[in-house]
């Protein structure tokens, strides 16, 4: 007797396609964000972010984290080469909290 879900090839072909898509996506929306973070137009400078609450360190932080995230989108599409062994996550990790 079976319990719980059952495995099928369609199972794994979509939880391969969702996972894949997923990090796609999200990989693309940290880049997106950081070009936000870098727009100008949007905030001139770190002043702008500190005035809504942020710290000079954590807008430090939250700059570097989404750099180095949008640094692995362009890498994924060779956009770049990696210059040297970099954990991307260094930064971002600080962002997540309790996982």
């Amino acid at each position: 007797m079976a319990v719980g879900f059952s495995i099928a090839k369609a199972d794994l072909d979509t939880r391969a396609g969702q996972l894949a898509t997923s990090l796609r996506d999200d990989l693309f929306n940290c880049a997106k964000f950081c070009d936000l973070l870098n727009d100008t137009s949007i905030f001139a400078n770190d002043a702008a972010l500190t005035a809504l609450g942020y710290t000079s360190g954590e807008v430090t932080l939250l700059r570097a984290s989404f750099t180095d995230l949008k640094s692995l989108y362009s890498i994924s599409h060779a956009g770049t080469l990696p210059g040297g062994p970099n954990d991307f996550w260094f930064n971002a990790k600080h962002l997540s909290g309790v996982v």
